[in-house]
C-alpha cells in the first residue's frame, strides 16, 4: 500500500487543498480532499473510494468526542470514526468490524508509529479507511477540539462587536 498527499495550491487563499492518496494491493483507490495548512483535515472534505464518494458528517458543536464521531456512509456501508485524542489514534467502527489505532513512539526510537488491532470480519476497504484518517487531522473530532472551536467562537465574536462598536 502507498500513502502519499503531497500539498496542491487550488487557491491563492492561505489556505492550499490538500489531496491524500491510499492505493496498491487489492484495495481500490481512496483520495481525500480538503483544505488546510499542512496535514489534511475535516475542513471541507471529499472522500472518494474509486469512483464513488463517501459521505462524511460530524456534529461539530457536540462537547463529548463520541457525540462528535465522524460519520461514513458509501454504498450501503456504514462506519462511525472516533478519535482517540490529538494525533493519538481512533477507533473505525462497522457494522461488522471494529479496527482501533494507536500512535505512539516508535521503539526504535526514532519518530511515531501506528499500531493497530483489528475485529470483526475486516477486509480491505475497512483496513484502507482505518489508515487513511490516521494521516488526517482529526483535531475537530476531540472533546478537547469541540473546547478550541467554542473559545475561537466566543473571540471572535468579541472581536466583530469591538469592530462594529467602533464604526
Amino acid at each position: 500500500m502507498t500513502l502519499s498527499y503531497p500539498r496542491k495550491r487550488w487557491s491563492d487563499t492561505a489556505e492550499t487543498w490538500i489531496e491524500l492518496h491510499l492505493y496498491g494491493g487489492r484495495i481500490p483507490e481512496i483520495t481525500y480532499q480538503s483544505r488546510g495548512v499542512g496535514r489534511p483535515t475535516l475542513k471541507d472534505p471529499l472522500l472518494l473510494l474509486g469512483e464513488h464518494t463517501v459521505e462524511l458528517d460530524f456534529n461539530k458543536h457536540a462537547f463529548r468526542a463520541k457525540a462528535r464521531a465522524l460519520k461514513l456512509a458509501h454504498q450501503g456501508r456504514t462506519y462511525e470514526y472516533v478519535a482517540t485524542g490529538a494525533n493519538k489514534g481512533g477507533t473505525l467502527r462497522g457494522s461488522a468490524v471494529e479496527i482501533t489505532t494507536t500512535r505512539n513512539k516508535n521503539p526504535t526510537g526514532k519518530g511515531v508509529s501506528t499500531f493497530g488491532s483489528a475485529t470483526g470480519e475486516v477486509d480491505a476497504i475497512d483496513l484502507a479507511l482505518a489508515i487513511l484518517f490516521e494521516e488526517v487531522d482529526t483535531f475537530d473530532l476531540t472533546s478537547f477540539g469541540a473546547t478550541a472551536t467554542a473559545l475561537n467562537k466566543i473571540r471572535n465574536l468579541a472581536r466583530s462587536n469591538e469592530s462594529a462598536s467602533m464604526d
